[in-house]
């Protein structure tokens, strides 16, 4: 990949440079450097949202608040940014504010129906919260249909059974 940096026109070649530096950090299990890295990205491109976006998911993971603000400021930028959308769902799964969760989860769907078929289990936990079983049952087949090798398949199978 190191030739797409050669490359004069590409928009936000140094912030992304140090975005994949700080997931290599990150995946090596050193967050707080990870941080320190992404800082850094945008500081020198505020309007790059891979950059906040991934930001966002280092700190969702450390269960900071500042996930928040960083996936805000990536929908800020694009709309469009499906992973923030699912990000804050799982924040706020996480914090068991469901309404938010499913909401969030909801706008991710509609942006990508398919791109990641676990973010309809993430949301019919969501819905089961919210009593919502109907809505719940939905995500739980939809996941299925779109995760056929699902580790967890026969026990959702037995959830379906059961809603």
């Amino acid at each position: 990949m190191g030739h797409l940096f050669k490359n004069e026109d590409l928009r936000f070649k140094d912030s992304n440079r140090i975005c994949f530096e700080a997931e290599r950090l990150h995946l090596q299990g050193n967050s707080y450097d990870a941080i320190d890295k992404l800082r850094k990205a945008v500081e020198i491109d505020s309007e790059n949202p891979q950059a906040w976006c991934l930001l966002a998911g280092v700190y969702n993971e450390l269960n900071s608040d500042e996930a928040v603000l960083c996936y805000e400021k990536t929908i800020k930028i694009n709309q469009k940014y499906y992973l923030a959308y699912r990000g804050l769902g799982n924040y706020y799964l996480k914090k068991k504010d469901y309404t938010l969760a499913e909401a969030y989860y909801t706008k991710a769907i509609e942006i990508n129906p398919y791109r990641f078929g676990p973010i309809y289990k993430n949301r019919a936990v969501a819905r089961l919260q919210l009593n919502n079983n109907p809505g719940a049952r939905e995500d739980l087949i939809k996941y299925l249909e779109q995760t056929p090798n699902a580790e967890d398949r026969t026990n959702v199978k037995d959830a379906l059974d059961q809603l």
